[in-house]
């Protein structure tokens, strides 16, 4: 009976320090709603979630009123969340003013895009901007690669982007991106609160990569995967239709769950003939060439430290930019 009650004891401990946590959870996620879903300035938002919580834990008083206090504002926010809408019309910046519009003919196998961005980048606010009409035609698609732009010095995050090949130099570039707003600048945490709209941008190899490795010391990666075309194929139609259908009903971008790695992930869980799950290659991007060198996707017979010294192509998107054989010389 004794030993009964001490594990009913410690099953009402742990259950009390669950429901703890929880409520915790619950109360920052309220509180980082407060600020940026609702707009409450951060002066006032820092005060509230810690003065709330010493409340509720040093007078008994109070705290009846301030959980209901607190139960109300989670409400509000939460209802304000569910009701948020993506936009589908802003003042978009230049570089994702013109979303993909894409129209796809599986009888002819060609899919077509207009809006496709192949701007000439000396820096990133020093262009030439030029949207074009691009066909593909599927039986042509030929390689894949993944490309990797590390976080500054970071050894866990990166930005992802899939690069097609239909020959030689007719590379184009799917990436899922935040559609910025003119002054508008992208961070982690507004990420987690619908506060942006999510685009998969559509570019020509040497846009998506001179765009991202025109500062000196940016660095990249492009890791060619070893793929069927019929894998390739699926995995083009399926991101090219998702880039169409989010021009006429676009979705928030997310943090954690719908951003640059998840949204290829997701594409090519579906459309992989296997079983394969989220791991860290998901979670932490920049080791997902370790990944697929582990996984034996990578295609070379290098060692994982020959490899990525071969694939690392910052410096050669720079030193080639304006090379006619912009793709074969950044890959040599």
């Amino acid at each position: 009976m004794e030993s009964d009650q001490l594990c009913l004891s410690a099953r009402v401990r742990i259950f009390r320090r669950v429901v703890s946590i929880i409520m915790v959870l619950v109360w920052v996620w309220s509180c980082g709603a407060l600020r940026f879903l609702v707009g409450v300035p951060g002066f006032v938002v820092l005060p509230i979630m810690a003065i709330v919580p010493i409340v509720v834990i040093r007078s008994l008083k109070w705290k009846r009123s301030v959980i209901v206090g607190a139960g109300i504002l989670f409400v509000i926010v939460f209802v304000q969340l569910l009701f948020e809408k993506p936009k589908r019309y802003k003042d978009w910046i230049e570089s994702c003013k013109k979303p993909p519009i894409v129209r796809i003919s599986k009888d002819m196998g060609m899919v077509k895009i207009d809006n496709v961005r192949e701007f000439k980048w000396r820096s990133v606010d020093d262009y030439d901007a030029a949207w074009v009409t691009r066909s593909y035609y599927l039986d042509q698609l030929d390689s894949l690669d993944l490309i990797v732009e590390p976080l500054g010095d970071s050894k866990l995050f990166a930005h992802s982007m899939l690069s097609f090949g239909f020959g030689p130099e007719r590379k184009v570039v799917i990436s899922a991106e935040v559609r910025k707003e003119e002054g508008e600048s992208f961070s982690l945490l507004p990420g987690l609160y619908k506060q942006f709209e999510l685009m998969y941008q559509v570019n020509s190899e040497r846009d998506a990569l001179t765009l991202r490795g025109c500062e000196e010391g940016t660095q990249l990666y492009i890791f060619p995967i070893k793929a069927n075309q019929e894998f390739m194929k699926s995995l083009f139609l399926s991101m090219t239709e998702k880039a169409g259908k989010l021009t006429d009903e676009p979705k928030f971008y997310h943090s954690l769950r719908a951003n640059c790695t998840t949204e290829l992930f997701d594409h090519i869980k579906k459309n992989y003939d296997g079983s394969i799950s989220y791991g860290r290659g998901v979670l932490f991007p920049a080791q997902s060439g370790k990944v697929l060198h582990e996984m034996g996707w990578m295609d070379t017979d290098l060692d994982y430290d020959a490899a990525m010294e071969q694939f690392r192509s910052g410096m050669r998107v720079r030193k080639f930019a304006d090379h006619p054989d912009f793709s074969k010389k950044i890959r040599e």
